[in-house]
């Protein structure tokens, strides 16, 4: 979750504490035992918020942008002040905000745009794959305890693209690559009432330099600016990754 996405993330969910929502220092993640509780919401990905992506030459052919949000709507046959309009300028905004110091950013509106981002990241003949946060046996998302079951495992990969799904009218993926060093962990856990297994992505911010003092995270986790932030990637969010992948027992 980049800078942008984390604000909005945290300041409309400050009512929780951030074990809930899946949001650690590094000390608290290296630190977790296998049989520890820890007290997360995991949700189920409304996939009627995020449909499927439109062909290039389709997606093309629509204005992406804050100035011609008027046209968009009217394209749509949306109102302005409908939820679904609200949506629209809310992703649009975002969009267009300024990348963050060291950030490699894109919204993509087609697979291939998406695509064309990875390899001028990743390199022209690098291969790359994504992985998440995933759900084997989740049913009904409930507030519960969740158990450990093996320590964190840090997944090594000398780049990372981070996407995140923006509700829209088509499909939107927000990517960006961030300069500063991040790291990544599997978690591995089990729900203690239903029983549900949750495959966890975390990524860490290991550089928060240049995020605001008054950032949510810090005041959440009740740490300073530089500090080490962590949290967890929510289903649907995908980190794209170099192969081989190495997974590392973080003890």
């Amino acid at each position: 979750m980049e800078n942008h996405n984390m604000e909005h993330h945290h300041n409309y969910h400050n009512h929780v504490g951030s074990a809930e929502i899946g949001l650690f220092t590094i000390a608290e993640l290296l630190g977790f035992n296998v049989g520890q509780k820890l007290p997360i919401f995991f949700p189920i990905k409304n996939h009627s918020l995020y449909p499927p992506f439109l062909p290039k030459k389709v997606a093309d052919t629509i204005p992406f942008s804050y100035s011609q949000l008027s046209n968009i709507l009217q394209f749509f046959s949306v109102f302005p002040n409908s939820p679904k309009g609200k949506v629209v300028q809310d992703t649009l905004i975002k969009c267009e905000l300024e990348a963050a110091q060291g950030e490699t950013k894109i919204c993509a509106t087609s697979l291939e745009s998406l695509l064309d981002f990875l390899s001028k990241v990743f390199g022209p003949e690098v291969d790359f794959k994504f992985i998440s946060t995933r759900h084997p046996t989740i049913t009904t998302p409930i507030f519960q305890n969740y158990m450990v079951l093996e320590f964190p495992r840090e997944i090594e990969s000398l780049r990372k693209v981070a996407c995140h799904p923006m509700p829209y009218l088509y499909a939107v993926h927000f990517c960006h690559f961030d300069a500063t060093e991040t790291k990544a962990f599997r978690l591995q856990l089990v729900g203690d009432i239903s029983g549900d297994k949750v495959d966890v992505l975390v990524v860490c911010h290991m550089d928060t330099s240049s995020w605001s003092t008054d950032h949510a995270t810090f005041r959440m986790l009740s740490i300073k600016q530089r500090n080490v932030v962590c949290h967890v990637f929510s289903q649907g969010n995908l980190v794209w990754i170099q192969p081989p992948v190495v997974l590392v027992s973080a003890m």
